[in-house]
């Protein structure tokens, strides 16, 4: 065997393709007869990501201890998230760990093309504001310089502005090497941030206040809620703990609070619908869509067709959005690089007129 003595879990991500591929690759070689040691082998072998290969050897080397996979993927919390510890326990306990793999797979495949639209809406914007930023940081450390010092060296008078540019871009154009270093540290500071989640908050903090920023953001929650909760009640886990867990992959802060409220009133008999009923931060058509699915006893169908429907909305507004930011975005960077081309032309149209009235009066 390739499996190596387990030291504990790692950490740091795995990409959601390689997570996908490893849930579609097990529910295959499950079902084809295969037992679970000799597959983790095959696609230990095939897999290229190096924490997922530490994963993958951890796990053979677990295996043939005795030890039960869901108790091996608890070691590792930064790569699979509860709804996955759930599923792959109560597939344990059920003898059903392809079918398992097989939700894992459907679930995980509609966050990743969730996501991927989220990000290919942000994906303009971005490229948009990274070029105009980097243009304009090239005229403000090469260009602006050599205007500035021919204007400056005339003694000719300037409107503020435009004079407190050109002394900002010749002071900084000779400090060169320590903007570069400050900017390479600024950078450093901003991935660390990143990684550790304080950009994200602070960006969620600022725009939570927009309207239709706000509603996007819900109905993404509502079609991740939706969809895990539906795959976790299909997996046969107890409401209580599917609810419990599916709200944990709420992000808006105001279900926060619901997290450990929602579960405790179902524990004391309360049915789903009259308890989120209770909460206006869920949708009107979400509490009537959940009381239908408990009266007809489809209620993993109905939260189902619910995640479709929330997608489904998010792609829309994701493609709104994008409408909305393209002319919005241009309009800004139009502003923006107009102000300061006036503010270098405005002296130069000085100079020609003063040259011109000189000529004149000759």
């Amino acid at each position: 065997r390739t499996g190596t003595k387990s030291k504990g879990g790692a950490h740091g991500r795995v990409p959601q393709v390689e997570k996908i591929t490893f849930c579609r690759y097990l529910n295959v070689m499950l079902k084809s007869g295969l037992s679970l040691s000799d597959g983790l082998e095959v696609l230990q072998q095939e897999t290229k990501h190096p924490l997922m290969k530490k994963i993958l050897s951890d796990m053979l080397y677990s295996l043939e201890q005795g030890q039960q996979l869901s108790d091996i993927f608890s070691r590792y919390p930064d790569v699979f998230e509860p709804y996955f510890l759930t599923l792959t326990k109560a597939g344990e306990m059920s003898g059903k760990l392809a079918d398992v793999f097989h939700f894992l797979e459907i679930e995980m495949r509609s966050e990743y093309r969730l996501n991927a639209k989220v990000k290919g809406a942000l994906m303009y914007p971005v490229i948009v504001l990274s070029a105009s930023g980097g243009i304009g940081l090239l005229m403000f450390f090469f260009i602006l310089p050599q205007i500035g010092k021919v204007f400056l060296s005339m003694k000719m008078p300037l409107p503020a502005m435009t004079k407190f540019l050109f002394d900002a871009s010749i002071y900084l154009s000779k400090q060169i090497v320590f903007v570069g270093i400050g900017f390479v540290a600024l950078g450093i500071l901003l991935v660390v941030l990143f990684r550790q989640g304080i950009i994200q908050r602070l960006v969620s903090y600022v725009i939570r206040p927009i309207p239709f920023v706000r509603d996007l953001i819900k109905k993404i929650d509502m079609a991740r809620f939706n969809r895990i909760f539906s795959t976790l009640l299909k997996a046969a886990v107890p409401i209580t703990d599917a609810l419990e867990i599916s709200l944990q992959s709420l992000s808006w802060y105001e279900f926060a609070a619901l997290k450990t409220i929602l579960p405790d009133e179902i524990r004391k008999g309360k049915q789903l619908s009259a308890a989120i009923k209770e909460h206006p931060v869920f949708p009107s058509l979400m509490v009537q869509m959940i009381a239908a699915g408990e009266k007809t006893a489809t209620l993993d169908d109905t939260l189902l067709d619910m995640a479709v429907f929330y997608e489904e909305e998010v792609d829309e507004e994701l493609k709104s959005l994008t409408q909305i930011l393209e002319p919005v975005i241009m309009l800004i960077v139009g502003v923006i690089v107009g102000a300061l081309i006036l503010s270098v032309i405005s002296p130069i149209y000085s100079l020609v007129g003063s040259v011109q009235q000189a000529a004149g009066g000759r």
